[in-house]
């Protein structure tokens, strides 16, 4: 998946979800799923996608009684707070595309717009004129991910702003809120909560001279809901894998700080 673009899919009809999944998959990219709004706050906190397609119409969590167009717009403004910055073309630097069944009430559409989604696309996707491959791709150019490599800086940028501030040469640096770690000058950027808060945990591990340290334990003090309590969940497709995170292969881990 690292070499690829991903998608944050919000969709809580798992027969559209799966064609939102299939059809990105025809172009090439890859996606995270999300069913309700409780379940998408935990992706924004992994992190990890280049991208939303977002369903205005979804429950609020698993004990919800029916979706509501409050708690996907709700969603939208949570993602422009952490992701308020754009792109020299005016873009958001992650861009937001509302897939709704609901487009011909103006009301849903002037207020999707107003909030920040970038592009709108209609349910059924099979609309004649609808070209949502199209829609996708402008999106991603404008906010300069037409690779993909750009997207950990744009993620970052997109989080706390473009920043050209200077690392004074040391082997090892990191932003106050460890959204940025350089090493050796090479920048590894981190905008979801858990991933920050792991990195954060291991480098005050390694400044205590207590470099390794369980893998489960870390990510649980950190707030991650893997189920399985794997590192590689949460960082395998990162490019700091293997880089600034080392494995010990028996379940721990540390930073490379020098």
């Amino acid at each position: 998946m690292a070499d690829r673009h991903i998608a944050l899919i919000v969709e809580d009809e798992p027969e559209m979800a799966a064609e939102l999944a299939d059809l990105l998959r025809s172009f090439g990219h890859d996606h995270l799923h999300a069913e309700t709004l409780a379940d998408a706050r935990a992706c924004l906190d992994e992190g990890g996608f280049c991208y939303v397609l977002l369903d205005l119409q979804i429950k609020a969590d698993g004990q919800s009684i029916k979706p509501r167009v409050e708690s996907g717009m709700s969603l939208l403004l949570e993602i422009r707070k952490r992701f308020p910055h754009r792109s020299a073309n005016d873009m958001h630097l992650v861009p937001v595309l509302v897939i709704s069944g609901h487009g011909k009430e103006p009301k849903n559409i002037i207020g999707a717009f107003k909030d920040g989604i970038n592009d709108f696309i209609m349910k059924p996707l099979s609309i004649d004129g609808q070209d949502v491959g199209a829609k996708i791709r402008r999106c991603l150019e404008l906010a300069g991910r037409s690779d993909h490599g750009a997207c950990d800086e744009c993620n970052h940028a997109a989080a706390v702003g473009r920043t050209d501030k200077p690392h004074n040469g040391a082997v090892f640096w990191h932003a106050p809120d460890y959204s940025e770690i350089r090493l050796c000058g090479e920048p590894f950027y981190f905008t979801g909560d858990v991933n920050r808060a792991v990195i954060r945990l291991l480098h005050e591990a390694a400044v205590a001279g207590q470099p390794w340290q369980s893998g489960k334990a870390t990510l649980a003090e950190a707030g991650s809901h893997d189920a399985e309590g794997k590192m590689s969940n949460l960082f395998g497709d990162h490019p700091c894998w293997g880089k600034l995170l080392l494995s010990n292969k028996r379940g721990k881990y540390r930073l490379k700080t020098e």
